[in-house]
């Protein structure tokens, strides 16, 4: 049985353990931060809409006429960094015939695909949203977190694979380690899928019960949010992630986080 730990909060406590049921999988193809699965598509894309006018002028990148695309936004690479992602531990082929019937093999007996019958999930969906065959992934890696903390599942959403999309959910993996991902296929046919292929994202959350206050704009309201608006719009690039260290910087002086370390 091999481990792999991770580091997600503050603390020394906070530490994510994974492990598999087969000997040797991690250091085949081993669960792993979710920086390093990004998008293929992610690193070619422009960060400006004009990148052309960048070639001219260097001096435009704090042009304002040239706006930056998805790329410039902290929002989406935040959340593609966060947590960790479980790759396809083995080849395997997946043949869907379209009218209930399906059938996999793998290049090793120890792995394994089963069934989440239509009655299950399929037929209880409106017609137009369904998928094809849902299939379970016989999951080799369990993980457990820490008390009070849970696993926010997720399909890989930024790489738009056309051929399935693993169901969200989420797993009290403080008390219940064993992860299995439900992939829902779009379309009958035959798939071909490679070890290492991204399956889902997995993100630790904490099971806090939070109040939910909706109001009219108070004075005091509107000035937060004049505060938060400005610290950003007031850089021509950059704001965001100026106002994310100054935020950290003041964590960290302050005694509550220090004495949590």
């Amino acid at each position: 049985m091999l481990k792999k730990l991770f580091k997600f909060g503050p603390n020394k406590e906070d530490v994510i353990q994974v492990w598999s049921r087969i000997e040797g999988l991690t250091s085949v193809e081993p669960v792993k931060e979710a920086h390093h699965f990004l998008p293929d598509w992610w690193p070619r894309a422009s960060m400006w809409q004009n990148p052309e006018v960048l070639k001219k002028n260097k001096e435009t990148n704090n042009n304002i006429n040239n706006k930056g695309t998805i790329r410039r936004c902290p929002a989406v690479p935040e959340f593609m960094s966060m947590g960790f992602v479980v790759p396809l531990w083995t080849d395997v082929r997946i043949e869907i015939f379209g009218d209930g019937r399906w059938k996999w093999n793998t290049p090793c007996k120890d792995f394994s695909m089963s069934a989440h019958g239509d009655s299950q999930l399929k037929d209880l969906l409106p017609k137009n949203v369904q998928p094809e065959t849902v299939v379970k992934a016989d999951c080799p890696w369990y993980v457990k977190t820490p008390p009070g903390v849970s696993l926010l599942q997720l399909p890989m959403m930024w790489h738009f694979n056309p051929e399935f999309s693993v169901a969200p959910g989420v797993i009290w993996s403080d008390i219940h380690h064993e992860i299995n991902q439900q992939m829902l296929f779009k379309k009958s046919g035959v798939f071909n899928l490679q070890r290492g292929t991204p399956l889902a994202h997995y993100i630790p959350i904490r099971r806090e019960k939070f109040n939910l206050d909706v109001s009219e704009q108070s004075l005091d309201l509107r000035r937060q949010a004049n505060a938060s608006f400005y610290h950003v719009r007031t850089k021509f690039t950059g704001g965001y992630q100026q106002h994310q260290r100054e935020v950290k910087k003041k964590e960290l002086e302050c005694p509550y986080h220090a004495n949590k370390k």
